[in-house]
């Protein structure tokens, strides 16, 4: 029993530990982005929210802008074990929301700062002796971005992470819960060969929590105390965006993340995006984005997959409009899916089962306004 618990609550904390949904990150941060399934995020560029991706990118915004947004995520992921129970829809629905401010202080200098959380969510498990592992994150985010010149900028991100883990059921006699702050950084080149194209790079650190979990197992009156390190591990992303006419414009991403180094039982492997995106201006407006991105599994094998993280190789596809208010003041509405391989667990003994084809469903609206 203390080998399957100290399993499941390991493995529950490394949800918080991977700034991902279903292996992979949460390139939904309430934003436009979302709309993009993610496509030029470390390029695009055309509001605040871009020092969550690429910190460069404020040079590019003026003036003063303010983007915020509200988000809902609704997960289909069941677990069904192989002795024929049925462990339930894990991921249910989960509220988001972000906020980012930036500020032109002179030709050069931008500075902004960002509130959000691109990971953490509670898994609820049916027919299990932990009914509930919970993890969230918020993050805080200064940034400044320097014009060295009209084509080339830099920037760079603190980002002050706030985690928390909590896991309950019948098998504790009391809640476990514990927090921890985590410290990482965001470092972006972008390059503008004219001003209808623009190329970014980001590189982040990765952002490790120190969960220290102690309880009591009620069944057997057995304390216990896990000392749990949780890696947010370092990526790379490279985004394009290029302005074809007044209407239309195309954009694109190759990310990295670095999985292969952090996984302590050889089941993890780094991971790759690829994806892509538009923006047409149907009137003078609104603005249509839509885009589709996939990411490689951050398991070597299906078969020997996790039971709290229903991951696999993922397909995404985002929609969305943008419709103008005034100038300089917008509100906006998108949607992404996400499409999720099956996978198996099969180190858990009698709760040994499978996840088929999950599901990830992200729903926002976002309002933003720009003072030039």
């Amino acid at each position: 029993m203390n080998k399957l618990l100290k399993a499941t609550l390991s493995g529950s904390v490394l949800l918080c530990s991977s700034a991902h949904a279903a292996g992979l990150y949460l390139y939904e941060l309430a934003n436009t982005d979302v709309g993009f399934a993610s496509a030029g995020n470390a390029a695009r560029a055309q509001d605040a929210s871009v020092l969550a991706t690429n910190p460069a990118g404020l040079s590019h915004i003026q003036g003063r802008s303010f983007t915020g947004g509200l988000q809902g995520l609704y997960g289909d992921a069941t677990y069904e074990m192989d002795s024929g129970a049925d462990g339930g829809n894990v991921v249910g629905f989960v509220p988001m929301a972000s906020a980012f401010y930036s500020q032109q202080m002179d030709e050069n200098l931008t500075v902004g700062i960002g509130l959000y959380g691109n990971y953490g969510m509670g898994l609820e498990f049916d027919n299990f002796p932990l009914s509930e592992g919970k993890t969230q994150s918020v993050i805080l985010q200064p940034s400044a971005s320097y014009r060295l010149n009209e084509h080339w900028s830099l920037g760079a991100g603190l980002g002050i992470h706030y985690g928390t883990f909590e896991a309950k059921g019948d098998l504790l006699s009391s809640d476990v819960d514990d927090t921890d702050v985590a410290i990482n950084g965001k470092f972006g080149v972008l390059y503008e060969p004219s001003d209808r194209t623009r190329f970014g790079l980001a590189y982040t650190s990765k952002a490790e929590f120190d969960f220290k979990l102690k309880g009591n197992v009620a069944p057997m009156n057995l304390d216990f105390s896990l000392n749990s390190t949780a890696v947010s591990p370092q990526q790379i992303a490279m985004s394009a965006f290029h302005q074809v006419n007044d209407r239309f414009a195309i954009m694109g991403n190759l990310n990295w993340q670095n999985w292969e180094d952090y996984s302590s039982n050889d089941k993890f492997r780094d991971t790759y995006q690829v994806a892509f995106g538009t923006q047409y201006q149907l009137n003078p407006t609104v603005k249509w984005n839509a885009g589709i991105a996939y990411d490689t599994s951050m398991f070597k094998h299906q078969y020997n997959g996790d039971l709290t993280i229903p991951t696999g190789g993922a397909v995404r596809v985002g929609t969305g409009f943008d419709y103008a208010l005034s100038e300089g003041r917008s509100v906006g509405v998108a949607f992404t899916g996400v499409f999720i391989d099956s996978s198996s667990v099969s180190d858990m003994g009698a709760y040994n089962g499978h996840y088929h084809n999950p599901a990830l469903y992200f729903l926002n609206v976002t309002y933003s306004w720009a003072e030039k």
